[in-house]
């Protein structure tokens, strides 16, 4: 997990919370509202580890087929195998550690999964040692393990935990392992470890503790079901142990959930009609897939301030903005004098107040900046050629005709990762005069721009350009490289 994080910039890491905050908080929602109440246990006990997952997926997953092919230019996994050496060895080599705002989140993620564990730990060495301690006897496939602390009664795998039998009638002692060979049964101790490991990874977020109780509560319906005892006896019997200290996080204990709520559900009884509530499920899914998969991400939008762009979080500069050069040209044949205007086109030049490295050669070819390494590092050829492998299925929908797209200032970070660029959009061009312009629709275009979005986002080829063995911002090829597309029959003939 801690990868998973390191490997997301913050704005990547936002959204993905933002999107699993949602799932879980739109599936609480249904749950307290139609399922709460209702006497089907475990229906809704899958429903909660269904959801808890699906919130933890959905921001991963997108629903529209985003292959890709890997070319001969860019990506290949032995290039990948070779960028990952490369970057130990740069890594290994460099003293200085840039810590950044990102850093330090994870610096504090870090220390709050370290507690989580070193919490988890600690409950596990409890039950070790209370078993160690303990008088032990067996009840058929239970090991009942007398501790002579005062407690409530819990249970651990097939192991039940009680404080002396000496402290139970026979009819109450049945009652405890009745109630806990049903949480054995039912295997609910593989929930709470799965539960636990995610509050573990989810320590920061509240939701994670609501689902934590929700199922906690359904475990205790499902095991109370199987006492079969009176609901008054019963009830009277939890009231007791309501008072006892509370038994280690890793157990299920008779105290831990809501007794009010356990005594009401053992005389409930749930109508037949409402059962049809169950499918609440279905729309559920299909409105966290449209809404908050990957393919919800809508962090696109750039800022302009004066000479600066922010762009995902990070604050790209461009040099001030400079007049047109004029010169005067003279016709040598008629000797006409005429001005011609020439326009700089601006290039980023900063992320972050970081410089943007881009190759400039002499003339015998060799690079002009000392120390620059771009071995591997994603070109304008190979960055083309990637787009066009993946864009098959979008070029199908295009009528024959000549088209062009461009990108501009192309950015990657020090993990050689594309973390700006400039697109507008793919537009029909006359090949020549007499050709017909071709009219693309506003749908095919938006199709058109999604993935090459997600494609830049998920570039497979991830090595940087270093500067004296140090990876350094790098911005590949010309300041805007362009590709223009004839096609025929739904395919590329030439680009």
């Amino acid at each position: 997990m801690l990868y998973f994080f390191n490997a997301l910039n913050t704005i990547d890491m936002l959204q993905y919370i933002l999107n699993l905050s949602a799932v879980w908080l739109l599936s609480l929602i249904v749950f307290d509202a139609f399922l709460r109440k209702d006497t089907y246990h475990t229906y809704n006990r899958l429903y909660l580890l269904f959801t808890l997952t699906m919130g933890i997926c959905f921001p991963f997953y997108s629903w529209q087929s985003d292959a890709v092919v890997y070319n001969s230019n860019i990506g290949k996994p032995m290039l990948e195998n070779a960028a990952v050496i490369k970057q130990s060895v740069i890594e290994s080599e460099t003293a200085e550690t840039i810590f950044d705002g990102q850093q330090y989140l994870l610096i504090a993620y870090a220390i709050g999964v370290f507690v989580g564990l070193l919490l988890m730990l600690k409950d596990l060495f409890l039950i070790i040692r209370l078993y160690n301690k303990g008088d032990k006897t067996k009840d058929g496939v239970w090991t009942i393990i007398e501790t002579g602390k005062q407690h409530t009664p819990f249970s651990a795998f097939r192991y039940v935990f009680i404080s002396s039998k000496e402290n139970y009638s026979a009819d109450e002692l049945r009652m405890i392992l009745s109630h806990e060979e049903q949480h054995g049964h039912l295997l609910h101790f593989i929930d709470l470890l799965f539960i636990q490991f995610a509050k573990i990874i989810f320590w920061f977020h509240p939701l994670i503790y609501i689902y934590h109780n929700r199922l906690i509560t359904v475990h205790e319906y499902q095991a109370d079901a199987a006492v079969d005892k009176t609901p008054a006896t019963y009830g009277q019997f939890l009231v007791e142990q309501a008072i006892l200290q509370s038994a280690p996080a890793l157990t299920h204990s008779f105290n831990r959930s809501p007794i009010k709520k356990r005594i009401l559900m053992l005389t409930r009884k749930t109508p037949t009609l409402a059962k049809s509530k169950t499918l609440v499920i279905a729309p559920l899914i299909l409105i966290c897939l449209l809404c908050f998969t990957k393919n919800a991400f809508s962090d696109d939008k750039r800022i302009k301030n004066g000479n600066k762009v922010t762009f995902r979080g990070n604050v790209f500069e461009y040099p001030p903005a400079v007049k047109p050069d004029t010169s005067t040209v003279v016709n040598s044949e008629t000797g006409e004098e005429t001005i011609k205007i020439t326009e700089r086109v601006p290039t980023v030049i900063k992320m972050n107040g970081k410089r943007i490295y881009y190759e400039i050669y002499n003339e015998d070819g060799t690079s002009a900046i000392n120390g620059i390494n771009t071995m591997g590092v994603v070109t304008a050829q190979s960055l083309k050629q990637y787009l066009m492998s993946n864009l098959k299925e979008e070029i199908k929908k295009l009528k024959d005709g000549t088209y062009y797209f461009n990108l501009e200032d192309v950015v990657l970070n020090e993990k050689g990762k594309i973390v700006y660029y400039s697109y507008d959009s793919i537009y029909a061009i006359r090949a020549s005069k007499t050709d017909e312009l071709p009219v693309i629709s506003k749908q095919v275009q938006d199709m058109f721009n999604r993935k090459i979005s997600r494609l830049l986002d998920n570039i497979p080829s991830k090595v940087p350009a270093t500067v004296d063995g140090k990876p350094v911002l790098y911005r590949p090829g010309n300041v805007i490289f362009g590709t223009q597309i004839v096609v025929k029959d739904g395919v590329a003939i030439s680009y």
